[in-house]
């Protein structure tokens, strides 16, 4: 396993040396080898390559309309194709192997990958929520039960995922994680209970990069027991309780502590990105590349230089995404606006504004990422240093950091001189763009897209940037961050708002769902099942 590591300003590798374990790493470690993949013996489910050559030309185009992690797209085509599904079909009643098929057609899953026996398991998932989903909605106001309805959606489609590919190696590091930091973090305002909640979702959000529906599943795993395992029958008695707990993880989600309690936890999570890494490289080896100095220390640093390496391609893959999600979901609607506003309300058509408003978002972008660079082997070594104290020696006897969201007023007449300075600068900064644009004979019309994609793209970028950033243990700022801060931080904070309220307006995505994709997956079933006749067919004559 050991190899030697060339590079400039190369690790300073120690003589091995057996170390001993912490008594949290070895119990990660312990979990990881008991892991056992589910068995994927027996007759297999086969779809047709011709139709899964189309379909995923089609997905590809689909996904693009929903900015997700890569992690996370599967687990949203299951969702959708669940939730188009029951629009036909109310309770679900035998859809899991249309729902598996369409995974396969669109390459979420190797083809001849997934048990036919797993069409029965996922159908008693499905079974199970939309009956939980019937019982909790009885009774209840529209709004409520439609959002009841999303809720149980999002965690029947995240237990039908963890029944066809589950991610063992996710929870136990989550719970490593979350058992190196429960003490280390108190929120002042809550109880101890709320408090390790908030530990539990943030290192979710930081190191798992799991969306809130994703972790809404965790939290009720714990809270259940066997919540995967058990049938509708089963939960028939805990209505009442899986509803209230809902309601619970919904406010904890939403908790408005979450965001700074995120940002402790996403200081200190690069060696524990680096200890996975490790982990993926070799898993069988996993414990003696642990317990043997040396060899851990080359394989960190080896580890380092290759995401080193990685990072600007995955920056690329992640603003091309995230371009084409704002092209397809947003500019169409944008530009369907500004050119008939400007050729029937102003009776002209202005060309450089509306090529710049074309342009502007895929230019931006590309400035935004071109000054990121990775960081060096003075990083590599404080990850080292970190990873050695954090595998080897018991946890340290510390107070906790109390975290509070009422920060100490020492000075109110400060705060409220900075509190109007900073309202500000929404004044001065959008201002000044406004009147750039004046200056360019941009329309009213105009002039809102383009703040409209400004606000969209800086917001994307920051959020990519710090993608960017996660292997970096402590970050230095240039002298001239406080000066952009100053114009940029409005900007960011309208482009925040911006993408979180219409990405619950997204009509193209409807569109697509229900007038497209219905009639276009309807009719892949058809060839689906010929093509299956034929088989058969040509089996009978062999």
């Amino acid at each position: 396993m050991e190899e030697n590591v060339a590079g400039s300003n190369p690790v300073s590798h120690p003589k091995s040396q057996n170390m001993k374990l912490s008594t949290l790493t070895e119990a990660l470690v312990s979990s990881l080898e008991r892991i056992k993949k589910p068995s994927n013996a027996g007759e297999k489910i086969v779809i047709s390559r011709t139709v899964s050559a189309v379909a995923f030309l089609y997905e590809k185009v689909r996904v693009a309309m929903e900015y997700r992690e890569d992690h996370l797209i599967r687990r949203g085509a299951i969702e959708r194709i669940l939730k188009r599904r029951l629009f036909l079909n109310e309770n679900g009643r035998g859809v899991a192997e249309y729902i598996l098929k369409e995974l396969l057609w669109a390459k979420y899953m190797p083809n001849s990958s997934i048990p036919a026996s797993r069409i029965e398991d996922v159908q008693t998932t499905i079974d199970k929520y939309m009956t939980l989903r019937n019982e909790i909605i009885r009774g209840r106001p529209y709004g409520e039960v439609e959002k009841i309805h999303e809720w149980i959606l999002s965690i029947c489609a995240c237990e039908i995922e963890e029944k066809i590919s589950p991610n063992f190696e996710r929870e136990a590091f989550v719970n490593y994680i979350y058992n190196f930091f429960k003490d280390r973090f108190f929120l002042k305002d809550e109880g101890e209970t709320a408090s390790r909640i908030q530990i539990y979702i943030a290192i979710h959000r930081v190191f798992a990069k799991s969306d809130n529906d994703l972790i809404r599943f965790e939290i009720l795993k714990l809270t259940f027991n066997n919540l995967v395992k058990n049938t509708w029958s089963d939960m028939e008695n805990l209505t009442g309780d899986f509803f209230q707990h809902l309601k619970t993880v919904d406010l904890q989600l939403k908790h408005k502590v979450g965001s700074k309690l995120t940002r402790f936890i996403h200081r200190e999570i690069a060696p524990f990105l680096t200890l996975r890494d490790l982990y993926e490289a070799n898993p069988v080896n996993f414990r003696k590349a642990l317990e043997d100095e040396k060899n851990f220390t080359n394989f960190i640093d080896k580890i380092c230089r290759k995401r080193y390496d990685e990072i600007g391609r995955k920056l690329a893959r992640a603003a091309t995404r995230s371009i084409i999600y704002i092209f397809l979901t947003k500019m169409v609607f944008a530009l369907a606006l500004e050119y008939p506003f400007d050729k029937y309300i102003l009776g002209r058509v202005d060309i450089i504004p509306l090529g710049i408003n074309t342009l502007f978002p895929p230019i931006l972008m590309f400035l935004i990422l071109i000054g990121i660079s990775p960081p060096g082997q003075e990083n590599t070594k404080k990850i080292i240093s970190s990873l050695k104290r954090i595998v080897w020696e018991e946890k340290e006897k510390i107070s906790p950091l109390n975290i509070s969201l009422k920060s100490p007023i020492r000075r109110p007449y400060l705060l409220f001189i900075f509190t109007v300075f900073y309202l500000l600068t929404f004044i001065l900064s959008f201002g000044i763009i406004f009147y750039g644009l004046s200056l360019l004979n941009y329309s009213i019309a105009s002039e809102i897209i383009f703040i409209f994609f400004l606000s969209l793209v800086l917001f994307f970028g920051y959020r990519i940037r710090k993608t960017g950033k996660e292997y970096v243990v402590s970050d230095k700022e240039s002298i001239f961050t406080p000066v952009a801060d100053f114009f940029i931080l409005p900007i960011l904070n309208v482009g925040k708002v911006l993408s979180a309220e219409i990405s619950k307006l997204n009509f193209l995505v409807a569109i697509l769902d229900f007038f497209i994709e219905a009639p276009f997956k309807a009719i892949f079933e058809i060839f689906e099942e010929w093509f299956s006749f034929i088989r058969r067919k040509k089996e009978e004559i062999i």
